[in-house]
């Protein structure tokens, strides 16, 4: 008997109640990796990793949870949904809104009962989300992890199950030290300073993604500083989704520490709200602006001069290939493996360019649900 199989060969249901009862299992029997390797390693992969008994007859959908649910997933959620009609699979995609970690876990367990016969997952921290992803692959399911995977989470998958899961998304360190060779770049072409504070917004801390960027943009300001003999520092602040409560958060930091703050590196797609802040006081110029995504508002930002660049993870590609991906591993039995999204710097020089071709996902907003 397999260990996603009951003995008369059909898939195990796993409720709710019991996998919450025992979310902690895996951690207490010692099943997590003492290190964490990296999702984008450089060594061979394993020779085998087969996911125990995927259902090929199985419930023909594929099932996306994300951690929280905004405008910028409409690219995922229409290149998933459009590799599900393609291949004639039902699709949903849900996750809470604004993100909460604890309600993600829960509608992972709610997709896993639905028995469909591919999940898409984000893991983004180290232990909560071991158990609902060990329970879709163990139930058979085939399981990709996007946008955000957690290197430690990962590891304890593959110790309860002995899958490595395949990872389609950005890596974060590279994608950071952009960040933060820009921020210091043009805080210095604006500010002529060799010193003073980079602020780096998080809008979910604690969110892997968003602190391994963070690790990254203070490395990227510190590879400047080497480079040109400058000493800026780089600190993190909590913000928001929400566009108001982002901009007071933002107006309240400035006005502590403005004579200080030389620059703004989001991990995130808050310096669009920065941008936003600075046009309504004037301030456009008098400090650097920038950080991740290619949502409306930021592009807007770019075109206009008050953000001075943004770095893409073709969230597209996270959507159709991650279907793509559990689709060959569901069908075809091959493992799923690593996909580098990429970072891609955005700034004037490109932009016209860019938004041309992003156009599409805001003319295509209501097909996503916003």
């Amino acid at each position: 008997m397999s260990k996603g199989t009951s003995e008369q060969g059909q898939p195990l249901r796993v409720t709710r109640r019991q996998a919450l009862k025992s979310a902690g299992g895996l951690a207490a029997l010692g099943l997590a990796a003492a290190a964490a390797p990296s999702v984008f390693a450089s060594s061979p992969a394993p020779a085998i990793q087969v996911a125990p008994a995927l259902r090929l007859a199985a419930n023909p959908k594929i099932i996306f949870v994300t951690h929280d649910l905004n405008p910028f997933f409409v690219p995922i959620i229409l290149g998933s949904k459009e590799f599900a009609k393609y291949v004639g699979w039902d699709h949903q995609f849900i996750g809470p809104s604004p993100g909460d970690v604890q309600k993600t876990v829960e509608m992972q367990l709610d997709a896993i009962q639905q028995q469909p016969i591919a999940v898409g997952f984000t893991i983004i921290d180290p232990n909560a989300f071991t158990n609902s992803v060990s329970q879709a692959i163990q139930a058979g399911i085939s399981v990709v992890i996007y946008n955000t995977a957690d290197p430690q989470g990962m590891a304890n998958v593959k110790a309860a199950t002995g899958v490595m899961p395949g990872y389609v998304g950005q890596e974060f360190i590279g994608a950071g030290k952009i960040n933060g060779f820009n921020a210091a770049k043009f805080a210095q072409q604006y500010t002529g300073r060799k010193d003073g504070k980079i602020i780096m917004q998080n809008i979910q801390p604690g969110h892997f993604a968003l602190e391994t960027r963070a690790k990254g943009t203070e490395m990227g300001v510190q590879e400047y500083n080497q480079q040109n003999g400058t000493n800026y520092t780089a600190e993190q602040m909590a913000s928001s989704t929400n566009e108001a409560e982002a901009i007071s958060k933002i107006q309240a930091k400035y006005a502590a520490e403005g004579d200080n703050i030389v620059g703004w590196a989001s991990t995130d797609f808050t310096h669009g709200f920065t941008a936003k802040f600075a046009k309504q006081n004037g301030l456009v110029g008098k400090f650097s602006n920038g950080g991740f995504d290619l949502v409306d508002f930021v592009l807007e930002g770019v075109q206009d001069g008050s953000v001075d660049w943004t770095i893409g993870q073709n969230p597209y590609a996270q959507g159709w290939i991650t279907s793509a991906l559990a689709y060959m591993q569901a069908q075809y039995k091959y493992p799923a493996y690593n996909y580098d999204t990429g970072a891609e710097l955005v700034t004037k020089d490109n932009i016209q360019a860019v938004m041309a071709r992003e156009k599409i996902w805001s003319d295509r907003k209501s097909e996503a649900g916003f």
